[in-house]
């Protein structure tokens, strides 16, 4: 009996430290390891080049290199590749030096910049708090725009940004897939362009030009929260931001969240249960970028923006107004994602 109380005793007991060990692992080196992978994005309708760029460990000289690719625009906080390289665990990195190549201006921009690692750190740190098994954030993604346009986002299941800046233009030979040096640029651009972007949007281009600030403006912020027509609330919300942020809003709403700025919504999915019918229907509520930034503008900033859903079936007939005491603006150009 003695006998089965002690191996019962050491079973317990291994459990106990090999389930330590493991979770020590996400956190190695004093709670400043993680596993984590590096990827790239940029806007929809620009196209851009990752020339090269490598994320530098804390106080390290070594990093883990941005994957490159000849041409990308997946839209703007749309990761496009991972290549799972180095160690499991890695330190996170608190500095960034990327050079890509802008196909709509034909320039190159190189940036060297400081990364905010605490932040960082305590946005990792947080995402294994609430799931250590699951991580929240699995990613640091790297955006590049126009106008030398650099954003860095810790992504997962959320997606955060931690870093704007803008990189300088400079002059350099530029290599294609096969690394060769390009001889005609001109012709280089031409045919990436033709071959990434439609007729329609490169005509758009060549009469309008580039949107030089847009990716500025989409960190403009504002006081707004989601509210609804009816009694009947959802029990969350997933928003994406036009910032390429996106993250979920769980309701009842706290106290604190109307005191909260946030980027414009690009889209907000939820669930909805209409009693007199006794089923959930699921929504996701695309917006028009023009229509809703004027109407978050003439609003302003003095007092709370409500964003109010009224959910209807057939989808097609839902409604969306944003409003505060003094004025109320209907949207009109909102479409339904599936």
């Amino acid at each position: 009996m003695m006998g089965s109380k002690i191996i019962a005793v050491i079973l317990v007991s291994l459990f106990v430290f090999f389930s330590s060990s493991g979770h020590c692992l996400m956190f190695s080196k004093n709670k400043t390891q993680f596993e984590w992978l590096a990827t790239e994005t940029a806007p929809a309708n620009y196209t851009m080049k990752i020339i090269s760029g490598t994320f530098y460990y804390h106080n390290e000289t070594g990093g883990l290199y941005v994957p490159t690719a000849a041409r990308i625009n997946p839209g703007w906080g749309i990761g496009v590749s991972t290549h799972v390289v180095g160690e499991e665990y890695k330190s996170l990195p608190d500095r960034l030096d990327i050079r890509f190549f802008s196909y709509t201006e034909n320039k190159m921009y190189h940036g060297s910049f400081d990364l905010p690692y605490e932040k960082i750190l305590n946005l990792f740190k947080a995402g294994v708090k609430s799931n250590k098994d699951d991580p929240t954030f699995k990613k640091i993604m790297v955006g590049v725009a126009p106008g030398g346009v650099v954003a860095v986002w810790v992504t997962g299941y959320e997606t955060r940004e931690v870093f704007f800046g803008k990189a300088k233009p400079y002059d350099g030979e530029l290599t294609n897939s096969l690394d060769n040096v390009v001889e005609n640029r001109e012709e280089f651009v031409r045919r990436g362009l033709e071959d990434s972007l439609s007729s329609e949007i490169l005509t758009d281009i060549q009469k309008n030009g580039i949107p030089f600030g847009k990716w500025d403006n989409y960190r403009n912020q504002y006081s707004w929260i989601p509210t609804f027509a009816q009694e009947q609330k959802p029990k969350y919300c997933n928003v994406a931001f036009f910032s390429g942020e996106s993250y979920k809003i769980e309701f009842p709403l706290s106290s604190s969240m109307a005191k909260e700025l946030r980027h414009i919504p690009k889209q907000l999915s939820f669930g909805y249960f209409f009693k007199e019918k006794e089923w959930e229907m699921f929504f996701t509520v695309i917006f028009n970028e023009e229509e809703i930034f004027a109407a978050f503008d003439q609003l302003g900033n003095d007092e709370v923006i409500n964003l109010e859903f009224d959910p209807k079936l057939p989808k097609t007939l839902t409604t969306v107004r944003v409003y505060n005491s003094k004025k109320s603006i209907q949207l009109n150009k909102i479409t339904q994602g599936r």
